[in-house]
This record gives C-alpha cells, structure tokens and sequence, in this order.
C-alpha cells in the first residue's frame, strides 16, 4: 500500500503506519494559521480495510471526499472524530481522498474546449508555470470573475464554472467577461493552503499605495486598469465547518453600497432553485462585523472602490454545508447558474436606478 501526494492538489505526510491504520498529518508549507486542507492517494489497496487517523478539524460533516479519477467526487458519508475508515475495492488500484471536492486545472481546460473557448496565459507565475484565463463577449460593461486567491477554496471554482455555462448559455448584451479561475496558481499545483500564506496572501495583495508581490495579482491589477470593472465577483469557500461556514454568503464590503448589495442578494435569493445549493439574503455577512472589518487589500474591495465599479463583492461558499443543505459539485454548479441569473436582472432591474 502505498500512500501519496504526487498528483495536483497533493499534500499529505504520513506520521506512521501498518496494513489497518495509517497517522496522517496535513503539510502547512508557509501558511501562518492551523488551516486544515488536505488531499493524498492511496494505491494498491485492494481488498484491506484501513483507518485513516488526523489532528483535529481535519474532516467535515460527512467524511472526505473520495473520487477514483480526480474528476467526480462523492462523500464517503460516515467518519469518527478524526478518522475514518475505508474498505477499498477488489478493483480499486488507486483512489484519492480529500478534506473537500477538489476542482482540477484540467477540468476548467475541458470546460473551456467544450465550450468553444480559447485558455489564454494571464501571465507567468512565480514558478514560471502559464496562469489560464478566458475571456469572452464584447461591450463597454466589464465583469470580472475570480477564484482560488486561497488556493485550497475549492468549492469557488464549481461556482463559477456554473456562473460561465449560464453566461455562455444566455449573454449580457453589452459585457465582456473576464475569468481567471486560479490566482494562486502555483498554490492550486502544488497543493497549498494558501490562506495566510507568509508575508500575505493572494487576496491581501491589493494594498493601494504598495506594489503586488505576486504576478497574477499585479496583472489582474494592470488589466481593471486598462479595462476597468464595473461588476466584480470573487469566488471563495469560507473556513473548515460550523455556523456561518456551513452556508452560503455575500461579505458585505461597503456602507456607500450596502444597498446595492442588499439588492443583489435579494435578487439572488429569488432566483434559487431546488436544485442548488442554497443561499439566503439573510445570511450575508455584514460590514464592519465580526471579522469583516473592511479589508482594503482584497480584490473585492480594491475593485469596489474604482469609479466605474457598481458592485463587486467576495461570495463564500461552505465546503460541506448541512444535512438538509449538502454540498455536491452539481449543486455548487447549479448555485452559480443562478448567480448568473441574478447579475443579468441586477444589471437589466437595479442597474438605471443605482448607478450614480
């Protein structure tokens, strides 16, 4: 048996083991916090049933995430405190693990080429790997879509997949998309956490009066510029489990546009289907609350504040969410269809009437 982390997203080191139990503990590189991201494989297997041992807060609600391909994920649905125990297959060579549902660089180039849309190179990365974009529609309206500033929030990457099928399904007349699915490119690959990576991450690297340390944060600084943003949204997941993670929400950023955050949340609560992930207005996060005291540095707020802005906002999507309320990659999907569906009767219903 053999248990690694040599695949995209890796990041695993295995304490001890024996043929039933294996003591794992997730790697936090240069992240400054305890985070809990973690994802390894297991080859060679077959027939044993093995116990899976962790540090606290390394496992949600319903298990690890288990896929056989990297592609689909299902929860395994039953797990201890900090472990759980898995029976592998007769036939199952190699199957992978994950704190959460992974969403691979790969999936997003798919996407793309069946969609009819050409990946571009945003710019190099630290590692000098190409950063992927698209970009698509023509007008004087520009949308920027983000996601993965922390590189370990996957579940932002299912929503905006979902947000680009219903804008290509149905356009804005007049607007031109930019999506850039991996700022923290290199932290996606390599299998970071990415939140509080030392001196500061991704998502606080937009400090108006200091140059960016990172290339895709300058060139994403380099483009509002020239382009503009009058509609920006950042695509996250939240912390590891409990209260206000479990759900989904808008980070509420600015007192001057709380109105219209209000009513895009508004907007985006009447058009949730069954069929989503659920999100609720009145689960938004406040301005000036709790941890939410205006972060100046983020993308969401450094894009908010441009003249030409009307709303840009973080939207946090839980990992797990709740029993009543599971997180799966087709209700994450169908979560920013809808999206897609309240940004179209924003700018058609609210537009005129807030736009100063």
């Amino acid at each position: 048996m053999i248990i690694h982390k040599n695949f995209i997203g890796g990041n695993i080191c295995v304490v001890k083991q024996n043929e039933r139990d294996v003591y794992v503990e997730n790697e936090l590189r240069d992240t400054q916090e305890n985070w809990f991201y973690w994802a390894f494989c297991v080859e060679g297997a077959q027939g044993k049933t093995v116990t899976f041992h962790f540090q606290d807060d390394r496992l949600g609600y319903f298990g690890p995430a288990v896929s056989y391909d990297l592609d689909t994920w299902e929860w395994l649905g039953t797990c201890g405190k900090n472990e759980f125990t898995y029976t592998f297959g007769a036939k199952e060579t190699k199957v992978y693990f994950a704190h959460s549902m992974l969403y691979q660089p790969k999936r997003f180039l798919s996407f793309a080429e069946a969609n009819g849309l050409t990946v571009q190179t945003f710019c190099q990365s630290k590692k000098g790997r190409s950063v992927p974009y698209i970009t698509f529609g023509n007008g004087h309206r520009s949308v920027i879509l983000t996601a993965r500033h922390h590189a370990c929030e996957s579940t932002g990457n299912y929503v905006m997949e979902g947000v680009l099928t219903e804008l290509l399904n149905n356009p804005i007349p007049d607007t031109k998309i930019l999506c850039v699915p991996f700022m923290d490119y290199d932290g996606v690959v390599d299998g970071d956490q990415g939140k509080s990576r030392a001196p500061h991450d991704y998502n606080r690297d937009y400090a108006e009066n200091a140059k960016s340390i990172y290339p895709e944060t300058a060139k994403m600084r380099e483009y509002v510029k020239e382009h503009g943003c009058h509609y920006g949204f950042d695509f996250h997941s939240p912390w590891h489990i409990g209260q206000q993670n479990d759900k989904a929400f808008i980070v509420q950023n600015s007192l001057e546009k709380l109105d219209k955050l209000n009513a895009f949340g508004e907007l985006l609560e009447s058009v949730i289907t069954e069929k989503a992930f659920q999100y609720r207005h009145a689960d938004d996060y406040p301005f000036q609350t709790g941890w939410n005291k205006g972060g100046a540095t983020t993308f969401a707020s450094y894009v908010a504040k441009r003249l030409e802005n009307e709303v840009a906002f973080t939207l946090e999507t839980a990992y797990f969410g709740q029993e009543d309320n599971r997180v799966s990659q087709e209700r994450l999907l169908e979560l920013g269809k809808c999206f897609a569906q309240a940004l179209r009767k924003y700018i058609q219903e609210k537009e005129s009437k807030f736009f100063r």
